[in-house]
């Protein structure tokens, strides 16, 4: 069990590692995109208010499920730093363990508070009965999603890039294939989209799981005596990258619930814009798990310009990446607008978002990569303050005021501007928190 990042080049790391991330990632994003195209082409706004809607809340399923995949790269890179491999088994056991007895709750509640949760979002009428039907069939895959991503989380911390990507390619394809069967050949709408995201969630897992029992024989008996230990050390870290994750969709249904006071067209048009955005800057999600093992890798190997390496070559990556991808949305907007078939305000909203508002996600992508190193360098409360932050703080006032100032348009300046300022605390504090890091090491090293 090779420490592969505390050597070598670490831009080369960053962008091996991003990329095969990248690919996979962009393959999963585009079949959501897929998704709400093959939908819109149903004609119907409501089913893309309801996307919109169930989004909000299947959001907060997803990040949950990265918090513990986050939690769980972190906790398993610095013990391969440490090359202890009977140690890693071990805590991967326990850490599935607690993931299934975290995820089958939350489905629980999610279920029985679904339709209030709904009309919080200002979900009424056929958008909230649709969206309603959507969640009810992909709620229950949560547990089976949690294990797939901790299988990723897992691949990434051993430097397993290729298989990581291959996840995510898999249960792409499956969902791809899928969709117009269910969609339109058993003409079963949004429940198909519903399901084909079922299946390729399974599949994910599966083949996952696959790789970390047959390939690296990485999962062992429940050993019952410290079953208890691992699972509060993983919590340690898992815990507040849970917290961290789960603030963006917080700042994600205040939005939406903002945009509902301007009719079904706007919570369809951001429901658009919110399958674009991963689409297009998929490379900075990927960034963001690729960053953190190799910072913990390094962290194990008490290697601290390698770590302050790994910010700065992220923070270049970031601004060159949004660079192309703000000026690919720029040149495709009309194709975008003719491909979806919209209009009115839903059109504008699309086009605000391509015309330059896409560009928060340089903002986005530098808080993402210095929540990774927070998650990964003993400090996952910095990250949870600074998200929490930004989904309350750095959101809430900025999108009421923008709405109430400057309608939908002023709703994504007001979230532009917040992003720019959690950004910008966020790089000095990750700067300030290596320095202490590698002062405490020298002063352990002399003592």
């Amino acid at each position: 069990m090779q420490a592969k990042f505390t050597q070598g080049s670490i831009f080369r790391h960053i962008n091996v590692m991003t990329l095969s991330g990248t690919i996979g990632l962009v393959a999963l994003f585009l079949v959501d995109l897929v998704d709400m195209y093959f939908l819109s082409l149903l004609g119907q706004v409501e089913i893309n208010a309801a996307i919109g809607y169930a989004g909000s809340v299947l959001f907060f399923t997803l990040s949950l499920c990265i918090g513990l995949s986050i939690g769980c790269g972190a906790l398993i890179a610095q013990v391969v730093g440490k090359g202890d491999k009977l140690t890693a088994k071990r805590q991967i056991t326990h850490i599935f363990v607690a993931i299934l007895a975290t995820t089958i709750p939350t489905i629980i509640l999610l279920l029985l508070g679904m339709e209030k949760i709904l009309e919080w979002l200002g979900a009424t009428g056929t958008a909230k009965e649709l969206a309603m039907d959507y969640m009810i069939i992909i709620l229950p895959s949560m547990p089976i999603m949690g294990v797939a991503m901790a299988c990723g989380g897992v691949l990434r911390a051993l430097g397993e890039a290729k298989n990581a990507m291959n996840l995510t390619l898999l249960a792409a394809a499956v969902n791809a294939v899928l969709d117009p069967i269910f969609i339109f050949v058993l003409g079963w709408e949004i429940r198909g989209a519903a399901v084909a995201t079922v299946c390729a969630r399974l599949a994910m897992a599966g083949f996952g799981l696959w790789i970390v029992i047959q390939h690296h024989q990485l999962l062992g008996k429940i050993q019952v005596q410290k079953l208890s230990a691992d699972i509060k050390h993983y919590f340690s870290i898992a815990f507040p990258a849970v917290l961290t994750n789960l603030s963006t969709p917080i700042g994600l249904a205040y939005v939406t619930y903002v945009m509902a006071s301007f009719g079904d067209e706007a919570v369809a048009g951001q429901a658009i814009v919110g399958r674009l955005q991963p689409v297009a800057f998929a490379g900075l999600f990927a960034l963001s798990g690729a960053v953190g093992p190799i910072a913990a890798q390094n962290l194990g190997a008490q290697q601290f310009p390698r770590i302050f390496e790994t910010l700065h070559k992220s923070l270049i990556f970031v601004v060159a990446y949004c660079a192309v991808a703000s000026g690919l949305l720029f040149s495709a907007t009309p194709l975008l607008i003719d491909a979806f078939k919209v209009e009115g305000l839903t059109a504008d909203m699309v086009r605000w978002f391509c015309y330059g508002f896409s560009l928060i996600f340089i903002f986005n992508g530098i808080t993402f990569v210095t929540n990774a190193l927070f998650n990964n360098l003993r400090a996952a409360t910095y990250a949870t303050q600074f998200n929490f932050g930004k989904a309350t703080v750095g959101t809430m006032p900025f999108a009421y005021f923008g709405g109430m100032w400057g309608g939908p348009l002023g709703v994504y300046w007001g979230v532009f501007i917040g992003a720019a300022i959690v950004a910008v605390l966020g790089v000095w504090v990750c700067e300030r928190h290596i320095r202490k890091l590698r002062a405490r090491e020298m002063e352990s090293a002399f003592n």
